[in-house]
């Protein structure tokens, strides 16, 4: 959908949680260049009104972590965007994993959002992203530019940035050690602690702290995430 100037900014919500659905939708009410067209409780619903409706939204503000019969944000992002490509989107979420929102941005979407924020920050983000900018707020915007993306993610991850702050992303490939690096790679591909200090002539207690501190730069706190998010690692 193209805005043409004086027309308003088309929004739909999806949110499992009707307080939040709800002020923002009042909030709405009181920005003449906002229009709330749409709000949902379950991507389902959502799917369904977009089939029929996509032409005329602008922007998507979307809950990252629905109820446990929902599918997964990142399966979500990627299927609705698939669906509909020249949908922005805007993720609202409590969880402020890195690379949970760094997958998410490699997924599609255009904004980044924290739930703890003001429905007027809301608004704000999303007039950002109508004009075609990316939304990071500056604390996890300056976190996401000390992990690095692999070399061919980097255009992704790129582009116009509102409050950039100079750092590029795509720049951050060569933040891991070589050991680090190496280290992550062989977990990856299912070695053991064990396996892989006898194959890097190691100590078990230098592995694990290799790994350790690669997790670390990568903003990853569990094997659970580093597994789930390998694609977008190197």
């Amino acid at each position: 959908m193209i805005r043409y100037a004086g027309e308003k900014i088309t929004v739909v919500l999806l949110d499992d949680h009707p307080m939040i659905r709800l002020s923002l939708e009042m909030a709405a009410s009181h920005y003449p260049d906002m229009q709330i067209t749409g709000s949902f409780s379950h991507s389902h619903e959502l799917l369904s009104w977009l089939q029929k409706n996509a032409a005329d939204v602008l922007v998507l503000v979307l809950d990252y972590i629905l109820g446990g019969d929902e599918l997964d944000g990142l399966s979500l992002i990627k299927q609705i965007l698939s669906r509909h490509p020249t949908l922005k989107i805007l993720l609202s979420s409590s969880m402020e994993s890195l690379a949970v929102i760094r997958a998410a941005f490699m997924s599609g979407i255009k904004g980044y959002i924290s739930k703890r924020e003001e429905a007027q920050t809301y608004f704000e983000a999303i007039r950002v992203i109508d004009r075609g900018l990316r939304f990071i707020p500056d604390n996890i915007e300056s976190e996401l530019s000390k992990i690095p993306v692999r070399k061919r993610d980097g255009a992704v991850l790129d582009g116009p940035l509102y409050h950039a702050n100079g750092e590029k992303l795509s720049r951050l490939d060569t933040l891991l050690s070589p050991r680090e690096a190496e280290v992550i790679r062989c977990f990856l591909d299912g070695m053991q602690v064990i396996e892989i200090a006898e194959k890097l002539k190691r100590s078990r207690k230098t592995i694990s702290g290799h790994k350790q501190s690669g997790m670390k730069k990568l903003g990853l706190t569990t094997d659970l995430e580093l597994f789930k998010y390998r694609d977008h690692l190197f």
